[in-house]
């Protein structure tokens, strides 16, 4: 049996509770260890779907995020009789910035395979309108430091422009 194949995800594992250990109390009290939620970020909507997904792309742009993908999976699952209450949109979204460095480099290139960023929004059956992303800062400690920093920054100017899209919203 290959020993870099059982480390791996030990290491993955002491990392992501090293990383939810030094996370803040109240992020911790949302994301107890073990909990498959802490590997996202969420934030309520006080805004209808289609106000909080208006405000949140034109939020995105005017942060300078460029949106590559809109899929609208809620629509999509509905044409297979797979009803999504209040709607699903995929945003997939990229800077450029932070990352060019590492997609030049060949020995980081990898770090594609984390992109482009990714927002969604959901609604729930009790009437809720979710916005939700990976959680970035959790994530970025499993990679070498020059990624990690990356991640880290995109993942604050990402969550930066969620907040700002959120306060604008209707209340």
């Amino acid at each position: 049996m290959n020993p870099r194949r059982l480390s791996t995800p030990f290491l993955s594992i002491l990392t992501l509770s090293a990383t939810l250990l030094a996370m803040p109390a109240s992020a911790q009290a949302a994301a107890e260890p073990g909990d498959a939620r802490a590997i996202v970020v969420e934030d309520v909507s006080r805004a209808p779907f289609d106000d909080t997904l208006r405000v949140l792309k034109d939020q995105l742009a005017a942060d300078g995020w460029n949106l590559v993908a809109e899929i609208n999976l809620g629509r999509n699952l509905a044409k297979r009789n797979v009803e999504i209450p209040g709607g699903l949109v995929i945003l997939e979204l990229t800077s450029g910035g932070d990352t060019i460095p590492l997609l030049r480099d060949e020995s980081t290139r990898y770090i594609s395979a984390l992109m482009p960023c990714t927002v969604s929004v959901y609604g729930t059956s009790d009437g809720r309108v979710m916005i939700s992303r990976i959680n970035a800062h959790s994530l970025s400690a499993m990679l070498e430091p020059r990624a990690a920093e990356a991640m880290r920054r995109s993942a604050a100017r990402l969550d930066a422009s969620v907040e700002r899209a959120l306060a604008r919203l209707p209340k």
